[in-house]
């Protein structure tokens, strides 16, 4: 089935992340959910795209700069892409900031998943572009971590990344659907969302938690 990448990603927003984590956890796909650690700048931002993964490594060498590869990684960010990166446990410096958002924004870019870290948080959090990350650090990472190749697989905790998987977040995390499933998984999520509006109607209107849950299934 041709996918329809904004449709998608349109369909992903109204929806939340628990009921496509229990939909890829029904079809045995259970180490899809990103670490704990890897929170939104601001609880309203959500996100939803096909992923365009890089990695790099922490360098104790304070004469490295990576900066002709961070340019043309910017430059090859592909349309409503979400960037990922697995920073390599680096914990010294941030990895992402505000002039890579601007620059990505302008490539129509939709999001940033950062296994590391995050610094001008006012800016970002001005700018409103959708940024998850572990922490916060005002250290440069030039000198501190080199990126080393993008747009290849990535593994973020227990999770293989690939590009063009699809990265959906909100509030409650991140949750990372396998591209060959992003159909069935996203009308299943729909189907599941439905069946708990249901549910909280019913418990609304009084009914017994044991009567939804057997006719409804599941929470």
């Amino acid at each position: 089935m041709k996918t329809d990448p904004t449709s998608l990603a349109t369909r992903l927003l109204a929806l939340y992340t628990g009921a496509v984590a229990d939909v890829l956890d029904a079809s045995g796909y259970r180490r899809q959910v990103l670490p704990a650690a890897i929170t939104p700048l601001a609880l309203t931002m959500k996100l939803a795209g096909p992923a365009f993964p890089g990695r790099g490594e922490p360098t104790e060498d304070p004469t490295h700069d990576d900066t002709s590869s961070r340019l043309a990684m910017l430059e090859s960010v592909p349309p409503g892409s979400v960037s990922v990166w697995a920073c390599g446990g680096h914990q010294g410096s941030a990895h992402w900031g505000e002039i890579m958002t601007r620059a990505v924004v302008e490539r129509g870019c939709v999001g940033a998943v950062i296994d590391g870290g995050l610094r001008d948080t006012d800016h970002l959090l001005s700018l409103g572009f959708p940024v998850f990350s572990r922490f916060r650090s005002a250290a440069s990472s030039i000198g501190r971590w080199d990126i080393l190749e993008w747009n290849c697989p990535v593994e973020v905790g227990e999770t293989t990344i690939h590009p063009r998987d699809w990265i959906f977040g909100d509030a409650d995390g991140v949750v990372v659907v396998p591209a060959e499933m992003i159909h069935d998984v996203v009308s299943a999520a729909e189907d599941k969302a439905r069946n708990e509006a249901d549910m909280r109607r019913r418990l609304a209107e009084g009914a017994k938690p044991s009567e939804v849950f057997g006719r409804l299934g599941s929470f």
